[in-house]
């Protein structure tokens, strides 16, 4: 039995989400179903988390096994030769029988987009959350500070969450314009893990604070009640990105040529003040110096 590793790319819109539910498309389904089209067996494809309906992927990680004599290539090639075209494998390589995609991951990363402007963008739509209300981004900025660390984030949780650990460390929150054809501001949140609905929830408290709905300081509030009704609506699912996922180098590394990350940051980055960018991993949660 061998293990492979798919480096995936896939527009949500249309799914359940990834996991596999009875009458409902979702990405794993597409996957195994293309499996046993192309072996005549079953293969569970087991993915390195759960992404909800209608979120996207560009560099999602999930794994197989299986005991088919293919390489590598091929597993690609006849996998997008079955999948629909809105699921495209990018990459497919060997790793140990004992490798798991999502058990071995050290940390993920998300970007929500935001449309913030006067009109809306009907290409944008399921792509990103249009907000016609101008939003202050300092203040966004001065409330992801409080976020940052570790802390139980049960306010920032579905209701219906069942993850067994609300403790989590969010590494990194960066808040900066960006050029698409779908928005113009982005939210990067990078942790060692999320719970359900997580990032589109600190999305929403966060836009709440540039729309002067809530003030900077009271996520410092919020975060000690872990209470779900004590923070701000749950983003659009349609905003969300799964931007990457982390593993020891010397179990996986990818070529950074294979990897997509189309929101690039306008700012230059000698003005780097103008946008937030705090991590978990200084000393002080202070703005990173250019």
């Amino acid at each position: 039995m061998r293990t492979w590793l798919l480096l995936l790319t896939y527009c949500g819109t249309r799914y359940a989400g990834w996991q596999v539910q009875p009458n409902l498309p979702t990405i794993e389904g597409e996957i195994e179903k293309a499996l046993q089209q192309l072996t005549g067996t079953f293969h569970k494809v087991l993915g390195s988390g759960r992404t909800d309906a209608g979120v996207h992927a560009l560099n999602y990680p999930a794994h197989f096994q299986s005991s088919q004599n293919f390489k590598a290539i091929q597993w690609q090639k006849a996998l997008n030769g079955l999948l629909p075209p809105d699921i495209v494998v990018r990459n497919v390589v060997e790793k140990p029988t004992s490798f798991h995609a999502r058990h071995d991951s050290i940390g993920k990363r998300y970007v929500y987009l935001i449309h913030n402007a006067q009109q809306r963008n009907p290409f944008a739509e399921n792509h990103s959350w249009w907000i016609r209300q101008p939003l202050d981004l300092k203040a966004m900025r001065t409330a992801a500070k409080y976020l940052v660390g570790r802390y139980d984030f049960s306010s920032f949780r579905a209701s219906h969450c069942s993850g067994p650990e609300p403790v989590k460390e969010l590494r990194e929150i960066t808040i900066a314009e960006t050029v698409s054809s779908w928005g113009n501001l982005i939210m990067e949140f990078e942790a060692n893990s999320f719970l359900q609905h997580m990032v589109r929830i600190l999305a929403g408290t966060l836009v709440e604070v540039g729309l002067k709905k809530r003030e900077a300081i009271s996520m410092e509030e919020i975060l000690k009640k872990r209470d779900r009704t004590k923070a701000g609506k749950t983003a659009p699912s349609g905003g969300l990105y799964q931007l990457a996922v982390h593993y020891p180098t010397d179990l996986v590394s990818w070529p950074k040529e294979l990897l997509i990350n189309p929101f690039k940051i306008t700012e230059n980055s000698e003005e780097c003040s103008r946008y937030f960018h705090y991590s978990s991993l200084l000393s002080t949660n202070t703005p990173t110096k250019c």
